[in-house]
């Protein structure tokens, strides 16, 4: 899989195979994780311990520790969480007219009593609501976050960049099947970021059901959570220890590429479904 996955600067990139250095990275990698993410007892799987055997390894021999990137691993789901936070900070800096916020809930009536479906629906319900909003609000910018409130129920929270009638809001927003009650409020320039950011809490962003994204934007604006989109300066392959070959010249495991054949094997033997779900 040559030069098929980015490394991170999350990642803890190291220029050494000791045994030493690799135990002090991982040790520090450990610590960040544990000093702010949820209970360990969660059901999310932890890409350190399932890719143990797998690395990244440059042209030039430089070497960095596999990340799944998954929003359903311990580790990736809290380094996203702490990238996407900077993110929104860094672009209302840049963007000081988004200090609108809106906040869109489903109505009890219309929506399905299953909390996946609450998600589905929501999603679906949107996507209308952004059609209509797009059809009276020429260039409209705006990033949103999913949260579920402390009763289970999902909602969205949007930063605008406009003033919009709260009337007609609530008027689009019941037309769709949404809450025909939309609270829209101005917010300090200066603290828009943490209005979103606080709902970003630990368990907030994993655990959703298939299709559901967690934040997300105008075309106008780009949030890179899982990385700088630019292409690296030279190829990186994705290596891995194959515990159960050796090589022929040698003890030990063979080192190899990896394959799709591999991720396969992990996802039947009970490993993580996938690399790459929604944002």
């Amino acid at each position: 899989m040559s030069g098929a996955v980015r490394p991170s600067l999350d990642d803890g990139k190291n220029n050494s195979r000791a045994a030493d250095s690799a135990q002090t990275e991982q040790s520090a990698l450990d610590d960040h994780c544990s000093l702010f993410d949820d209970d360990p007892e969660s059901e999310r799987y932890d890409c350190r311990e399932v890719y143990r055997n797998m690395e990244l390894e440059s042209e030039s021999g430089e070497t960095a520790g596999f990340r799944c990137k998954s929003w359903d691993c311990y580790c990736c789901s809290h380094m996203m969480r702490m990238n996407l936070i900077e993110e929104l900070d860094r672009l209302i800096e840049e963007r000081p007219e988004l200090r609108r916020l809106l906040t869109l809930t489903l109505d009890p009536e219309k929506a399905p009593a299953d909390q996946d479906d609450q998600h589905r629906y929501l999603t679906d319900r949107f996507n209308a609501l952004r059609t209509e909003l797009n059809d009276r609000y020429d260039g409209l910018s705006y990033i949103w976050i999913r949260e579920e409130g402390d009763s289970g129920n999902p909602h969205l929270h949007l930063l605008v960049d406009r003033y919009m009638e709260q009337s007609e809001l609530s008027r689009l927003a019941s037309r769709v099947g949404l809450g025909h009650i939309v609270d829209i409020r101005r917010v300090n320039a200066r603290n828009a970021a943490r209005y979103l950011t606080k709902y970003l809490t630990k368990g907030s962003l994993w655990n959703l059901p298939d299709g559901a994204r967690r934040y997300g934007s105008s075309a106008d604006i780009t949030l890179e959570v899982r990385g700088p989109s630019e292409e690296p300066e030279e190829d990186w392959d994705l290596l891995m220890d194959d515990h159960e070959v050796s090589p022929v010249d040698g003890d030990g495991p063979l080192r190899r590429g990896v394959t799709a054949t591999d991720f396969y094997r992990q996802r039947v033997n009970g490993g993580p479904v996938g690399l790459d779900p929604p944002d």
